[in-house]
């Protein structure tokens, strides 16, 4: 049997594993908030999801366009959300949905990443197609389609300082933190809470607000804190984002604050 180098196919044309960011459609997750703004529930049973994004094209073609070729603009914009799956009809995801069908009323979704326990896209949407197939040899199934209202929001892109995961998914928990004035000239003070919890640890990072947030389960290499001495050398004005880890290195909870230094 023929023997292939390996390094040499990693290597070839750029490509290698820290390269390939390609993301896994299983791990992406529909979600939508219940009525009371309170539970983000995961669509439960789903199988298939797609986000489609698209922009009138406006004919701006005139005798002067060069080439003779059409030429176009884009428009007004729009998405809508399609997903299918499993029908389980006593699941609190589904009584919303179909809740709001039947009353027309909008829900703000969410699709996050169950891998990564981050947000990807959010939005106001209406339920305008909601059909349930029950062959008499297969298993009963939903399809759904959302049709936005307004902006559907990039969240890699906006990144929430708190991001919510759907309930029953492990998520960051949220620290409050805050910066006072240290003993020394140009050292602040950092109080957090809740306290520390037995054989974690704290780390920190600075800069210019707003600092992106780790991810749940996400391994920290930023600089240790031992959560009371005073912290010397940094920018009064620009964010302290403070990141608790457990005995494993892999965050559970993080929280910010600006800095204010001893003048």
């Amino acid at each position: 049997m023929k023997k292939y180098d390996i390094q040499m196919f990693a290597a070839y044309d750029g490509l290698s594993a820290t390269a390939v960011e390609a993301l896994a459609g299983k791990d992406l997750i529909l979600s939508v908030w219940d009525k009371t703004g309170e539970n983000l529930l995961a669509i439960k049973g789903q199988q298939g999801l797609t986000i489609n994004r698209s922009a009138d094209s406006i004919e701006i073609t005139s005798k002067d366009t060069e080439g003779d070729w059409k030429s176009k603009m884009a428009g007004m914009k729009e998405w809508s959300i399609d997903t299918d799956g499993l029908y389980l009809t006593s699941d609190a995801s589904h009584n919303t949905l179909s809740e709001a069908f039947e009353n027309g009323d909008p829900v703000c979704v969410k699709v996050v990443n169950k891998k990564l326990k981050k947000g990807m896209f959010a939005g106001f949407a209406v339920i305008t197609d909601y059909p349930i197939e029950a062959p008499y040899d297969d298993a009963a199934t939903y399809s759904i389609t959302l049709e936005g209202q307004g902006k559907l929001v990039d969240l890699s892109s906006s990144p929430l300082e708190e991001d919510t995961m759907p309930q029953g998914m492990p998520s960051l928990e949220y620290l409050t933190v805050v910066s006072v004035p240290g003993t020394d000239s140009g050292d602040t003070a950092v109080f957090v809470n809740p306290v520390l919890t037995g054989g974690h640890k704290y780390f920190y990072r600075t800069g210019k607000a707003p600092l992106t947030y780790p991810a749940y389960g996400e391994v920290i290499s930023s600089t240790e804190w031992d959560g009371s001495s005073e912290i010397s050398g940094l920018t009064a004005g620009q964010q302290i984002l403070v990141i608790e880890t457990d005995s494993a290195g892999k965050t559970v909870k993080a929280g910010a604050a600006t800095i204010s230094t001893k003048v």
